[in-house]
């Protein structure tokens, strides 16, 4: 490649905003145009991934045909950013940092197909690429995609390894099991470098790996890291008023979702990317998705019928309603979250499934309505975090995530258990919960309530790993909860 055609591909391109996700007016777009355009919005800091995405599909711009992929696409990047960018930076003259943004997300789209997607053929991801670096930045713009993508191509020396099999430092991990190896090295000595390798490896941050290490061992945080690079499998919570799990299961194949029966759990599989929602038994009710290890908290708190709980931090009402049907929709369930949207998603989510004890209140309308209740069971904290025990689902927590952050979320959850404390009464119990593995949202922040409130104690508490899935029907996010009460 001439020095010329090199330097064009590190001048500035278009401006990332002058195609927006959402701007009304514009025709469809196909799956790795509409990726393109999420990553540009994400650089940007605008929304998260999933919320670009929701925007293309409310404002008619991804059709149904184009969501599954676009969204592989996106969180797939997304998932796997850093990993992506030291394997396309080594093949780049002058470096990954010199490429302008719109051809680092175009190679990166191309490069992920290449190595994590077995459904599309090479010669389609390339061609796809070069023909997106042309429309961004012309004849020079995609020949240097060109070049770039074939010669990975030409360094994956195989494409499927198992991990056990293969040569760490040549091969990049696709999954828990499985991975791409390559005829160079390309990731640091795991045996010199355990850090730096697993870092690399699945796309998480030196300093967070590090602290997963000192914190829980090595093992533990292979572990966490693996988790973070898989798809995640979607669980499905019958809902115990409408079905049970063999009913749910024979309903979804019906409509020809495959899914896979855990009875013993009473829980139903989905692999991931399912549109569910779109599904028949989603708008009937039968069920919601939900976590195994979300799904633990409720189930730890015992809710019993008749009782009266408050949901400090619904969200969008995924425990909420799980609390309702374990009491069987009778007694109480008051949830409150400062963002009015989320509140509304609650009330939908309810009527969805047929429950009537959930009510709604924001923050400042808390206090009024505890002061009028005869009773109060329990307070369930399910507090803002720094969502490391879902990176999975949520891939870019983990680049958003910093140890300022972390001492900030802190501060906010104690707050949070601090309020929780003056609404409750003699019998109240508190159940608090993150999606975090890191001990500054966890157990220090109930030690440090624990400290100022002498009049409660720590009944029980349990940290949970993320599970990367190796075995069957075994993945779960991480996640803590830990439950209070009065002495």
């Amino acid at each position: 490649m001439s020095p010329a055609l090199l330097l064009g591909m590190l001048l500035p391109m278009a401006d990332p905003q002058h195609n927006p996700p959402d701007r009304p007016g514009q025709p469809p777009y196909a799956a790795r145009q509409a990726a393109l355009a999420v990553l540009a919005d994400l650089r940007e800091d605008r929304r998260t991934s999933r919320e670009s995405l929701e925007s293309l599909i409310e404002g008619g711009r991804l059709p149904p045909g184009e969501r599954g992929l676009a969204a592989e696409l996106v969180l797939g990047v997304v998932r796997h950013r850093l990993t992506l960018a030291r394997l396309l930076g080594g093949l780049a003259a002058h470096g990954w940092q010199r490429i302008n943004h719109r051809l680092q997300h175009i190679l990166q789209l191309g490069a992920y197909q290449l190595i994590w997607l077995d459904g599309i053929p090479p010669f389609a991801a390339v061609a796809e690429a070069v023909d997106q670096a042309k429309a961004e930045g012309g004849v020079r713009a995609g020949r240097f995609v060109n070049a770039v993508l074939r010669q990975l191509q030409r360094e994956i020396e195989q494409r499927r390894v198992p991990i056990s099999q293969s040569d760490s430092r040549r091969a990049i991990p696709v999954d828990a099991d499985q991975c791409c190896q390559f005829s160079r090295e390309v990731l640091p000595d795991p045996g010199e470098q355990p850090v730096d390798y697993w870092a690399a490896a699945t796309s998480h941050p030196d300093w967070l790996v590090a602290r997963w290490v000192t914190a829980f061992g090595l093992t533990t945080a292979r572990q966490i890291c693996l988790a973070g690079i898989c798809r995640p499998t979607t669980v499905l919570r019958p809902n115990p008023l409408r079905t049970n799990a063999t009913d749910l299961a024979a309903r979804m194949s019906e409509e020809g979702v495959k899914v896979q029966l855990h009875a013993e759990e009473d829980v139903v599989t989905v692999d991931p990317g399912v549109p569910l929602a779109r599904t028949k038994a989603f708008a009937e009710g039968l069920f919601q998705a939900q976590d195994r290890t979300a799904m633990a908290v409720v189930r730890a708190m015992d809710p019993q019928p008749g009782q009266v709980v408050l949901d400090l931090c619904a969200g969008p009402g995924t425990k909420t309603t799980q609390l309702a049907e374990l009491m069987r929709d009778t007694g109480l369930i008051l949830a409150s979250d400062k963002d009015a949207q989320r509140l509304a998603q609650v009330s939908e989510n309810s009527g969805r499934l047929g429950l009537t004890c959930v009510r709604t209140a924001m923050p400042t309308e808390i206090e009024q309505a505890v002061r009028g209740m005869d009773r109060l069971d329990w307070i369930l904290v399910d507090a803002p975090c720094g969502n490391t025990g879902v990176l999975a689902r949520r891939p870019e927590a983990r680049y958003r995530v910093s140890r300022r952050g972390l001492e900030d979320l802190s501060r906010l959850q104690l707050d949070l258990l601090s309020r929780a404390h003056r609404l409750a009464g003699p019998q109240t119990r508190i159940m608090y919960s993150t999606c975090s593995l890191e001990l500054e949202e966890d157990e220090h922040v109930v030690e440090r309530f624990l400290a100022r409130h002498d009049a409660w104690k720590l009944i029980d508490s349990r940290r949970t790993f993320p599970d990367p899935g190796l075995q069957p029907g075994s993945w779960h996010d991480g996640g803590y909860w830990a439950h209070l009460a009065r002495l």
